[in-house]
C-alpha cells in the first residue's frame, strides 16, 4: 500500500516537521508503505531573519523523504503533481498550517 504526506520533514524544523516524521515512521513499521514529499525550499530566506529552516546536527537516516517541493516556484508544484499521478499513491495526506501552504 503506497501513502504518500505531503508537508515537512527532516531537515526542515518545527512542530509539524516533526508529527510528520512520526507519522511517517508508524507507517513505516507497519507495512513500509509511505513516503514523504516535502520542501526543498519552505519559506522565502527573508522570513527567516537570523534563523533557520533547517534543523542542525540531525543526521538523515531516512530515503523516503522527497524534499520535491518550492514554496515559491509555482513549475515544482506541477512536477510534484505529475510525480504523484504517475506513482499512483492509495492515499494522500496532505498537511498544512498556514494557507501559504494551501495551494
Amino acid at each position: 500500500m503506497k501513502r504518500f504526506i505531503i508537508g515537512p520533514a527532516y531537515p526542515l524544523r518545527g512542530g509539524i516537521s516533526e508529527s510528520n516524521q512520526s507519522l511517517h515512521s508508524s507507517f513505516l513499521s507497519i507495512d513500509k508503505g509511505s513516503l514523504i514529499i516535502s520542501y526543498s525550499l519552505q519559506y522565502p530566506n527573508f522570513l527567516f531573519p537570523g534563523k533557520s529552516q533547517f534543523m542542525p546536527g540531525l543526521q538523515k537516516d531516512d530515503c523516503t523523504v522527497l524534499p520535491l517541493i518550492n514554496s515559491i516556484n509555482p513549475i515544482s508544484w506541477y512536477k510534484t503533481a505529475a510525480y504523484i499521478l504517475k506513482q499512483n499513491p492509495n492515499y494522500l495526506i496532505v498537511r498544512y498550517w498556514h494557507p501559504y501552504f494551501a495551494l
